[in-house]
């Protein structure tokens, strides 16, 4: 059973968090936490996007991952642009003015406190943070996201071949890494072993009013 994702109703949680604070850095996290869910990046490809990257996304419709970016340094990789993941680049360049940063196109995406890129070890602090503040168990990673992005795919596309859609989103070299988005979820597992506890506590409790009402 797939466990590290997140399901519809963690992700308003983890997402609507940072939402409840009015600070910049709040700001900032919501816009990169939401791209990484939209997108599916890993987070160490995510933390090497750079302003121009962002603005070429944008001109091209396309995210651009050079080979070198990648885990594996596997072949070059690219993300299509969609309406909320424009949205969301544009939010993440105006949070960057709002933090006092010139927008460079050589310039990180994601910026710190102290004026440098996020360290992927800050990605994995913060959404530790958030998810702590959300309510949500503990052990949710940057990584979720990228299987958050593969789930969603799996349950909301019409696509007739929903596993190709999710190999050719993340990149994966072959379709069998992808196999492990058709395993049972969490939702279905609970859905099912509820119904069946709950057709036999049924059954039992017509049981009992049938042998009181014999007695």
């Amino acid at each position: 059973m797939m466990k590290r994702y997140l399901t519809e109703g963690e992700q308003r949680l983890l997402l609507s968090a940072p939402k409840k604070f009015s600070d910049v850095l709040a700001q900032r996290d919501y816009a990169w936490m939401s791209l990484l869910n939209l997108t599916g990046f890993r987070v160490t490809e995510f933390s090497l996007l750079t302003v121009g990257c962002a603005h070429n996304a944008l001109k091209l419709g396309y995210v651009f991952i050079p080979r070198e970016h990648r885990k594996g340094k596997r072949k070059d990789h690219s993300k299509l642009v969609t309406q909320p993941v424009r949205d969301t680049l544009h939010e993440l360049l105006n949070i960057r003015e709002r933090m006092g940063y010139i927008n460079h196109p050589d310039q990180p995406l994601v910026m710190s406190r102290n004026s440098k890129a996020m360290s992927v070890r800050s990605y994995q602090a913060r959404v530790a943070h958030w998810a702590a503040l959300a309510g949500l168990p503990d052990g949710v990673s940057p990584h979720w996201f990228r299987h958050t992005r593969a789930m969603n795919i799996m349950a909301r596309t019409t696509s007739r071949d929903p596993r190709g859609i999710v190999q050719a989103e993340l990149g994966h070299a072959s379709i069998a890494s992808t196999g492990i988005y058709t395993a049972v979820t969490r939702e279905a597992m609970a859905a099912a072993l509820n119904e069946v506890d709950g057709v036999v506590v049924r059954k039992r409790a017509v049981r009992q009013h049938t042998e009181w009402r014999a007695s």
